[in-house]
């Protein structure tokens, strides 16, 4: 959103009493709210009501779906939903990112800690809720940086120093300690030495089809963590979603030819935004709805043959190949495998809060946050009534 697009945007906002916007967002924030004080010229005031719920608010704004508070927005009922997302990311831009207030330190001798282990948005949702409650944290990042699936997003959607700059306005202070290229084996070994542990370990299992010639694909984690080195002339993309949306884009930013996009199901049932839909037209992104890739074949000269199918949408709406309807698609040099991720539930630690990811219900940036302090609420409570029983 350009910045003198803001106050027209903002006036738009019908003030309704019921704040549905508010109940559709997962972590409470109410645009009712901050839309209010901003109409007032006090963006600082709005900046702060964000701030408030949401640890990494302008990120938020930035990448956020339309299908949470924008798309309970009563104004859709007489034109078009206010784009919240685009002015909770402006008004913070223009209120500036407020200082993190934690709470006076408990004098009761030793303080309370806990342990976060992974350092993506749901492990500083977590990390945000401990402080909130006073709490001393450690946390444990296998890599060399904060951020997790976060650091994923291209930067023309989420520009790095906006991410850095929340990421730094939670950590530095001398309630948190870093241990950063720091992996956690065994989580269990943690339990004794802390009042509380949250596991946020992300998705670290690529989702896969389970086809012929799959080993030739490139998973989208690998791309999209340093584009800059994967280069192509003619290049297909299977998926559908966000992070299939966020490497056909990137490739053409990078001065790909020709890029196209695999999708199983319906072009409208993609869960991206209509503005994304868009962008893939206007970079000429090719769209292959309803079809899915059945084998990769190497053609011994560096190159990749296709063979997919046409889906149809069967009465119990999921997709079905039509019979017949095989195809070869040749000169393709890079594909990438953009399904999406999963954590192995086998490997998921019993008698340990889990947050984001892990719990198999995050899509989201905002989501994730929310399912880190939500984890972070039921283990002070849990710490509580431990203390109370004695």
């Amino acid at each position: 959103m350009k910045s003198e697009d803001l106050p027209q945007e903002l006036a738009r906002c019908l003030g309704c009493r019921a704040k549905p916007c508010e109940k559709a967002c997962p972590l409470g924030v109410s645009p009712h709210d901050f839309i209010a004080a901003a109409k007032s010229g006090d963006y600082k005031a709005a900046a702060a009501l964000i701030a408030e719920r949401n640890p990494l608010p302008q990120t938020c704004g930035l990448v956020c779906p339309d299908r949470f508070c924008q798309k309970a927005c009563i104004r859709a009922r007489i034109d078009a939903a206010l784009e919240i997302p685009c002015l909770q990311a402006e008004v913070i831009r223009k209120g500036g990112l407020p200082p993190l207030e934690l709470p006076p330190a408990e004098d009761t001798g030793r303080p309370k800690k806990a342990a976060v282990i992974g350092g993506g948005p749901a492990g500083l949702g977590a990390l945000h809720e401990f402080l909130r409650h006073g709490w001393h944290i450690d946390l444990y990042e296998k890599n060399a940086s904060l951020g997790g699936a976060a650091r994923l997003i291209p930067e023309y959607r989420l520009p790095r120093a906006v991410l850095d700059a929340e990421i730094a306005r939670l950590v530095e202070n001398d309630r948190v300690t870093l241990h950063l290229n720091t992996t956690v084996n065994d989580i269990s070994t943690l339990v004794s030495g802390y009042d509380a542990v949250v596991a946020a370990l992300g998705e670290p299992a690529p989702r896969r089809l389970g086809i012929r010639g799959e080993e030739n694909t490139l998973p989208y984690t690998d791309f999209l963590s340093a584009p800059e080195y994967r280069k192509s002339r003619k290049a297909a993309v299977i998926g559908g979603g966000e992070v299939a949306m966020d490497c056909a884009l990137t490739l053409k930013k990078q001065s790909c030819p020709q890029v196209e996009m695999f999708v199983r199901r319906r072009r409208e049932d993609m869960r991206i935004m209509a503005r994304d839909q868009a962008a893939l037209d206007a970079h000429g992104i090719i769209v292959r709805a309803l079809s899915s890739v059945t084998e990769i074949i190497p053609d011994g000269k560096g190159g990749y043959t296709l063979h997919a199918v046409t889906n149809r949408i069967n009465d119990a709406g999921r997709a079905e190949a039509i019979p017949e309807t095989a195809c070869e698609l040749a000169g393709y040099d890079m594909i990438i495998m953009a399904l999406g991720s999963f954590f192995p539930p086998a490997e998921i630690p019993t008698a340990i809060a889990t947050a984001g990811d892990m719990s198999g219900t995050c899509g989201t940036v905002v989501q994730a946050l929310a399912s880190g302090m939500d984890a972070a609420r039921r283990q002070i409570a849990a710490f509580a009534v431990s203390k109370e029983e004695g």
